[in-house]
């Protein structure tokens, strides 16, 4: 409980009906989770108007509402407080956190962004900050854990008032840190703008979620707006091999430690890959000794010289990562480096390096390693991601064996990278099945057209098309012999699709529906049947 007063204390908010002088029980932007005493935040989403609810949520007993909206009127004797401000997202933020006790400045809170790999790196810094030592909370696309119970997630970062709300519970639960996957549309909506981030992690930027940032340029200047968050004693620890990098770190008061996934590079920190199997990379952990490249980090008394004295006891140590692709190099290295920074015990994270597990749905084997027919399942969605899944599985293939791809593009979601997707597959497989992944309201049959108009022509006997998902795979397992790969690609974890249900009147709205549909279960069940043994 709190008083509302004290809720909105400094911040850009008025009072324009009632009083302030009111309790507050609860906080919520969900008219369906409105009890008495709650504030109810009335946001403009992008389906649903938050003004709309108004008069459920003080049926359901809310005695404050906040809206952006000037011109709103709360109904004569309702008896609550309405609120206005100019910047909803940002006051809804800074309310959460003050409701909740500010847990965000509680924990030592890792913030990671880029295109890809963010889900990996976060499951690996979850693992490795708890052997290490630290009881540590995890927000991402796979899950939310709280210290005590782990949720599958809805969205990759969730809205400012449940992540405060899940912060609170990680401190209540004895967690000294927490892990959060930090999207671009977070960033940009101000859902993460009152956290209080002490280290960031940048993997990568390439081609994605354009339609809504319609440039590279706009879809950069989100992303690094994390590492404009981070005070001056904090840590950005920055994929150096990226050509965004610079642009990441160039508003940045932290300290900066670049990273990378191979030899000679201007790193600060890197591996060496010493060899590699089809389930693990020998890497040798490598950092500078110190000087004029890395001064900008050793000058603050902060987590930037936590992080790199640590990074200097590690090398020269040789690591068996259970983890493939060069990829994942630059995963586990930056996530191990971030263990250290949400207090991780340096040598227990280095002896824990091997044995991480990576996340469900990335590279996951859903047959034996070593058998006759290689087949994965994989998240990849983005003309970048399929790039790199792809080049990791054909280096593991030995003629005559074959590279199949199945692989489609959501709908309702940036246009731009299906013909670039297309093109990725085709050039990377020998077999590319062309398929549908989450359709939404889109016709189907339209995306797969827009993929494969991006395959070259000289290409096209390769591809073949089944809108159908389960048929696709199907398709797919009676296409392999012994020694081919199959690769299924784009929903990886995921246990279901999205697809249009009919409204039952013409020209109506279209709305969505998820059903059951599992890329690993289906796919082991279709090599079961064309009789490849599966795990």
């Amino acid at each position: 409980m709190m008083d509302l007063g004290t809720l909105m204390d400094g911040l850009a908010v008025r009072v324009a009906q009632g009083d302030a002088a009111v309790a507050i029980l609860g906080i919520t932007e969900d008219s369906r989770q409105v009890g008495p005493g709650d504030l109810f935040v009335a946001r403009r989403g992008q389906k649903h108007d938050g003004r709309a609810l108004v008069p459920w949520a003080l049926a359901a007993g809310a005695v404050a509402v906040m809206c952006d909206d000037p011109e709103l009127r709360l109904p004569s004797g309702s008896g609550a407080a309405l609120l206005v401000t100019g910047d909803i997202a940002l006051a809804s933020a800074h309310v959460a956190e003050r409701f909740f006790g500010s847990p965000s400045r509680a924990l030592v809170l890792c913030g990671v962004t880029g295109t890809n790999g963010k889900t990996t790196i976060t499951y690996l810094v979850h693992q490795l900050a708890r052997l290490a030592g630290v009881r540590c909370g995890m927000i991402g696309t796979v899950c939310v854990d709280d210290g005590v119970r782990s949720v599958p997630a809805s969205l990759t970062t969730p809205p400012a008032i449940e992540l405060s709300r899940v912060m609170g519970a990680m401190v209540a639960n004895g967690c000294g840190a927490c892990v959060m996957e930090t999207s671009s549309h977070s960033l940009e909506q101000g859902r993460v703008a009152a956290m209080g981030y002490r280290a960031a992690v940048f993997t990568n930027l390439s081609h994605d979620h354009l339609d809504y940032h319609g440039t590279m340029e706009n879809y950069a200047a989100a992303k690094a707006r994390l590492f404009e968050m981070l005070p001056p004693e904090g840590v950005a620890i920055v994929n150096v091999d990226d050509p965004w990098a610079g642009r990441m770190v160039r508003d940045c008061r932290a300290g900066v430690v670049g990273c990378s996934g191979q030899s000679g590079t201007a790193a600060q920190v890197w591996a060496e890959v010493l060899g590699a199997t089809t389930s693990s990379t020998r890497v040798r952990l490598r950092a500078l000794a110190g000087g004029a490249a890395d001064g900008a980090a050793e000058g603050r008394a902060g987590l930037a010289a936590v992080v790199l004295a640590a990074a200097r006891r590690w090398d020269g140590a040789e690591v068996v990562l259970p983890l493939v692709g060069g990829h994942n190099v630059t995963n586990a290295l930056q996530a191990a480096l971030a263990a250290v920074a949400v207090g991780g015990d340096a040598a227990l994270v280095l002896s824990g390096l091997a044995t991480v597990k990576a996340p469900p749905g990335r590279l996951e084997p859903v047959t034996p390693l070593g058998g006759a027919v290689q087949a994965y399942v994989d998240y990849a969605h983005s003309d970048d991601s399929l790039r790199r899944v792809l080049a990791v599985l054909r280096g593991s293939i030995a003629p005559p064996g074959r590279l199949i791809c199945v692989m489609g593009c959501g709908g309702d979601r940036d246009k731009a990278k299906r013909p670039a997707m297309g093109r990725v597959a085709a050039e990377l497989s020998d077999v590319v099945v062309i398929t549908s992944d989450n359709p939404r309201t889109e016709e189907p049959g339209a995306i797969i057209g827009q993929i494969v108009a991006g395959v070259p022509v000289q290409m096209a006997q390769k591809v073949c098309v089944e809108a159908d998902r389960g048929e696709a795979i199907s398709l797919a397992a009676e296409l392999c012999r012994e020694g081919d790969v199959l690769l299924v690609a784009g929903k990886g974890h995921e246990d279901y699709q999205i697809i249009a249900e009919a409204s039952g009147v013409a020209g109506g709205p279209v709305r969505t529906v998820k059903v059951h549909f599992d890329d690993r279960e289906v796919t082991r069940a279709a090599l079961k049947r064309r009789g490849w043994v599966v795990s």
